[in-house]
């Protein structure tokens, strides 16, 4: 008997049945995927002016909504078109900005400001509490 032939049938039994399992378990899956407990992300127009400071990252914009219209301590504030888009005019006389917003919960939201053009500048986060 040839040792090379023994060598090479042993392992080809050793292995054919090793692929055949391999590849059957490549199959289609019947399994749903896990269910996500992360609540959806809204806009809350409420809460997002009902008295709450938001702070940016590097605290560079700090908005302050009342809900009686009131933007700081001088300025305005009004959803457009009952959008998720407001006007914001930060003091008497200065030019009116405009931000959209994507979502907010109690302590963060996201938004971006809007151009004259009408084009957004990207998201930011927002949260209720200064960025350490």
């Amino acid at each position: 008997m040839n040792i090379k032939k023994l060598n090479f049938k042993t392992l080809a039994w050793a292995i054919v049945p090793a692929l055949l399992i391999g590849f059957s378990a490549c199959g289609d899956d019947d399994t749903p995927p896990p269910s996500t407990t992360t609540p959806t992300k809204t806009l809350n127009k409420t809460t997002l002016t009902n008295n709450k400071v938001w702070w940016n990252k590097g605290s560079g914009i700090k908005h302050d909504f009342k809900p009686d219209g009131k933007y700081k301590t001088s300025g305005t504030w009004r959803w457009i078109n009952n959008s998720d888009t407001m006007e914001i005019v930060g003091t008497l006389g200065d030019p009116a900005l405009k931000y959209r917003f994507a979502w907010n919960t109690e302590t963060e939201l996201e938004c971006e400001r809007i151009s004259l053009a009408g084009k957004g500048q990207g998201l930011f986060l927002m949260k209720t509490t200064e960025w350490q």
